[in-house]
């Protein structure tokens, strides 16, 4: 006898459907609580001028009586510029995809056009968190090898930043430019799959796999050196350009670094790095303002360094073997998931700016927020198009009043490789 089951009654049944669920992780930490607050306001196409004083008149002299003055020296005066960058992103429907999502949530998940323009203001805004810890490059995934169209990207501790999240930042669908660690572009790479943390499957147009070198970079086809600077540009001590001047020439607007090389973060190297800030940044005593922005990688390596110190009190009726915090002094301890992996930022969030050319928002300059597609005959479609974006740049005025730890150990600890894998 044939029995009525599921699979034959399965086009009577009603569906049940859950909320829309997302899938990956969106926190902008740093991008909202800095970038967003420090504004300076709007700059125009000159960009943002910053008049320095990079050196102390010379000549002082010292002699017995009647002595004669040496030869004095001038000071030296500089200006440092910052210009906007500009980053969109653009995106496209259909007529009848937009009238169903202004149909209501009885038609859609998502319920209206306006929560789908916030999904792409997300990606965009998760986009511009992770430049935030940049150098301006656009460095999306450091490579090691390719075979097979199988791409390999780093994943461990190097002295240069970008080397510490494999394939995380790369998106499916996105096309990447390959370049050399110069800036050479090589091709281009379209990413198809991601099948692990470490690893994309990728289309190349212009070159193959054995063009790949170990130290290459992806960045967003056509975006390199176009990004807005993060930390990795503003904290460091390379002998390259920094706002139009030359950190070579004048070494003083280089950051004060610490170079773990591989070891493990110690509280004492938290101390090292606020005390150079007290050296070189005319704050002697206790640093004030200090914001120390980490992965959580090395918030955890900190957290750790207590475990062995808890202690069981005998009136206690439950174990927690582990402190929930960490802090040092008056320095607030911030976490954020797109920092690389190996690097502790020290900031003195009073010296840090944003100028800003267009607020963050649709591209609306001719009063309409989207636009209908011309079409194969030229007159007109069923298809919309609009962009959404933001032109601003982040700078600093004293690099000295900031420090990074940079290489430090990120073996056995949570990084977002390994929250990936």
């Amino acid at each position: 006898m044939a029995q009525l089951n599921i699979p034959t009654i399965a086009p009577v049944l009603n569906q049940m459907v859950a909320d829309l669920q997302t899938q990956f992780e969106n926190q902008t930490t740093f991008y909202n609580s800095v970038v967003k607050r420090k504004n300076e306001g709007f700059v125009n196409g000159k960009g943002w001028r910053i008049p320095s004083d990079m050196q102390r008149p010379t000549g002082i002299t010292a002699g017995t009586e009647g002595f004669s003055f040496n030869q004095p020296g001038l000071p030296a005066f500089a200006d440092m510029y910052v210009y906007p960058a500009q980053v969109a992103l653009a995106f496209e429907l259909s007529g009848r995809t937009i009238r169903n999502f202004n149909a209501g949530s009885k038609e859609s998940q998502i319920s209206d056009f306006s929560q789908y323009m916030a999904k792409v203001a997300a990606a965009l805004t998760k986009d511009l968190e992770r430049n935030s810890f940049g150098d301006g490059s656009g460095l999306r995934a450091t490579a090691t090898s390719s075979s097979g169209g199988t791409l390999t990207c780093a994943s461990t501790a190097a002295s240069a930043y970008g080397s510490t999240k494999g394939t995380v930042w790369l998106e499916i669908g996105q096309l990447y430019d390959v370049l050399s660690s110069a800036g050479a572009l090589r091709g281009q790479a379209l990413v198809t799959a991601k099948p692990s943390a470490t690893t994309a499957t990728v289309t190349y147009s212009g070159m193959v796999d054995a063009d790949v070198t170990a130290g290459d970079i992806l960045v967003p086809a056509g975006g390199y050196l176009n990004f807005p600077r993060g930390l990795a540009y503003i904290v460091n001590n390379d002998t390259g350009t920094f706002q139009l001047q030359s950190r070579s020439t004048y070494p003083q607007l280089k950051a004060n670094v610490t170079d773990l090389a591989g070891a493990a973060i110690t509280v004492s190297d938290f101390h090292q790095a606020t005390a150079l800030i007290e050296i070189r940044g005319d704050s002697v005593g206790t640093p004030q303002g200090i914001s120390a922005w980490m992965p959580v990688a090395q918030y955890s390596a900190l957290v750790r360094l207590g475990q062995n110190l808890k202690r069981f009190a005998g009136t206690d009726t439950k174990f927690d073997g582990s402190f929930q915090s960490f802090g040092f002094g008056n320095v607030t301890i911030s976490k954020a998931v797109d920092n690389d992996e190996d690097r502790i930022y020290f900031t003195n969030q009073s010296d840090l700016f944003v100028v800003e050319e267009k607020p963050f928002g649709v591209y609306n300059d001719d009063g309409n927020e989207m636009r209908m597609k011309a079409g194969t005959a030229g007159v007109g479609s069923d298809s919309w198009t609009g962009a959404m974006g933001v032109h601003f740049q982040m700078g600093c005025y004293q690099p000295r009043k900031h420090s990074l730890i940079k290489r430090a150990a990120i073996a056995g600890l949570p990084t977002q490789v390994l929250a990936n894998s």
